[in-house]
């Protein structure tokens, strides 16, 4: 009777051992890293716009992303954002910014979720200062950087890749309630080792509501971009279409952009930026729009950046405003 005891005792002491052996090795694969990022500015106004300075906490990410085993990963991100309200004020603002699941599988991935779309993304990468102005897209809402659905991209070989998307079109702060969907789809071609080309397209059917002076009509986005990289600079130009622009028949909004880097250090780099945005129709007249940026990039270390730049803008019937700031990145 003892050595029988003792044998089941050996047994379920190496089952406990080999189970738990099992549960550390999980909780092993399971790696993850934080997410920490902060954009902060001073502006101050010249001339026509001297009324406006100070300083702004523009926008904090925080968040954590899980790598989980068989390409597995998951990240959620919350977003604390300045937003000005009806009397002037501003205020801070806090949602969701990312609750995402994704999975790879050698050159093939999918996002589901509230998920980063990859419409602007190659774009937004070679002008690379988000942290000073959004990228032409996300600017003049011509597209969302998070949207609540589906999205796949797969690498036919290291210079192709295509990339498909199904989502709410409402961006991240709605749920869809009302059976309309986006629609979109684009292909990346790097046709040498510095030039990047890339064709985007998508469509987005009209909200529900009831149509009391004018039929609504889907809204059709093109996007076309090209991008040069070298060693010492980069430059990247976008063309931009939105036909029926949020529904409005025949509001047709064109929008270009052309932006350029150039490395004057190992911690500097010189930028500058041209935007401009037209319109089809005399409603969407009063978006017209031109602006320019130039600045200089520092970076004393590898999780902070600064810089001090010049923005001017000009919209359609109004007076051209100048403003001085200094812009801060914190990255981890």
């Amino acid at each position: 009777m003892n050595k029988k005891i003792y044998l089941l005792t050996t047994i379920a002491l190496f089952g406990l051992t080999v189970c738990s052996a099992q549960e550390l090795e999980q909780t092993a694969s399971i790696k993850g890293k934080p997410i920490l990022t902060v954009f902060a500015d001073y502006k101050a106004g010249l001339k026509n716009a001297n009324d406006i300075s100070g300083f702004n906490l523009n926008r904090a990410f925080v968040g954590y992303e899980a790598l989980l085993p068989k390409g597995l990963s998951a990240k959620v991100i919350l977003n604390v954002e300045t937003y000005t309200t009806e009397n002037g004020k501003t205020k801070f603002g806090t949602y969701l910014k990312n609750a995402q699941i994704n999975w790879q599988k050698n050159t093939f991935s999918i996002a589901l979720g509230l998920i980063n779309l990859y419409q602007f993304s190659v774009q937004e990468n070679i002008w690379g200062h988000r942290y000073i102005a959004k990228s032409f897209q996300e600017e003049y809402e011509f597209a969302y950087c998070e949207d609540i659905g589906i999205a796949a991209n797969y690498e036919f070989s290291h210079n192709l890749s295509v990339d498909i998307a199904l989502t709410n079109g409402e961006g991240r702060k709605f749920k869809n309630e009302d059976n309309k969907y986006r629609y979109g789809a684009g292909i990346t071609w790097k046709p040498t080792k510095n030039l990047l080309l890339r064709g985007y397209g998508d469509i987005y059917n009209h909200k529900t509501r009831v149509e009391i002076e004018h039929p609504l009509k889907d809204q059709y986005s093109l996007a076309l971009f090209m991008g040069y990289t070298h060693r010492l600079f980069s430059i990247g130009v976008e063309f931009n279409k939105s036909y029926n622009h949020q529904f409005s028949p025949n509001m047709n909004l064109t929008g270009y952009s052309v932006y350029s880097t150039i490395l004057l250090h190992q911690s500097w780099q010189w930028y500058g930026r041209f935007d401009l945005l037209k319109s089809s129709h005399d409603v969407g007249k009063q978006q017209e729009e031109n602006a320019t940026i130039v600045g200089i990039d520092y970076k004393p270390m590898s999780y902070i950046r600064l810089s001090p730049n010049f923005q001017s803008i000009k919209t359609k019937g109004q007076v051209r405003k100048n403003y001085l700031l200094v812009s801060i990145e914190f990255k981890i």
